[in-house]
């Protein structure tokens, strides 16, 4: 068994780097025809890390590498510094990046996102598929007019005030992500991953999103439901 194991994880990364293998149980023929799915990434200074970083994993490795292309865009593609003064270069401009299927708009800190930034996001969300928002970039949504009308959710300690940010939003507080069609919000940091892999099942079916949670990921996905909190607004054990 372990002899086997360790042949299986050499070919997926074998595959990852070469582009050369299918995971089993499932077609490719979509991206093969329509060439990988474009992610595009917001990023800012002061940007959350794992919100981003999470779901970008999830899309780079699903399909063994094959069915995403992802890539980040901010303002300018000098050094951003993350919260945590962590630095990446991102890929693009707001005004020469290329248009994508899926959007994530990650949280942190949104205010250093500008009028420009925001535009770019209403414009981009036109064109794609599917807008995915992370923790507290759903505030992003909402400065973008994305939420109005729709049902969404974010951080839990952002919940009261979304309801004040987009008036016309009913609010969710119980769910990791919620899928209103064209928008798809998360709660808090980690619910990022669970939006992404549900945006995997979307598009590529069950098995890519199993796939990809628990033999590259290793993790455990939460059906999508909010773990009880107690009154001091810890989650309980």
């Amino acid at each position: 068994m372990m002899h086997r194991n360790a042949k299986t994880l050499v070919s997926v990364l074998v595959a990852l780097f070469t582009g050369s293998a299918a995971i089993p149980g499932h077609s490719q023929e979509k991206a093969k025809r329509d060439g990988p799915i474009q992610v595009a990434v917001l990023v800012f200074p002061g940007v959350e890390l794992l919100d981003f970083a999470g779901p970008a994993e999830v899309f780079i490795v699903s399909d063994y590498g094959k069915a995403f292309r992802v890539f980040t865009v901010a303002a300018s593609t000098g050094i951003c510094r993350t919260m945590g003064n962590i630095g990446i270069k991102p890929d693009y401009r707001y005004d020469n990046a290329p248009p994508a299927d899926v959007v994530v708009v990650p949280g942190g800190a949104t205010q250093n996102v500008d009028r420009a930034g925001v535009k770019w996001l209403q414009e981009s969300s036109r064109r794609a598929r599917i807008t995915m928002s992370v923790c507290m970039g759903a505030f992003l949504m909402a400065r973008a007019g994305l939420l109005n009308g729709v049902e969404a959710t974010t951080h839990s300690w952002g919940l009261a005030s979304l309801k004040s940010a987009a008036p016309t939003c009913k609010v969710v507080d119980d769910r990791r992500f919620v899928d209103a069609g064209r928008v798809i919000t998360t709660a808090g940091v980690t619910a990022g991953i669970d939006g992404a892999l549900h945006v995997v099942e979307r598009l590529l079916g069950k098995p890519a999103a199993k796939w990809t949670a628990q033999e590259w990921m290793e993790y455990r996905r939460s059906g999508g439901v909010k773990p009880e909190r107690g009154k001091s607004g810890s989650l309980k054990k």
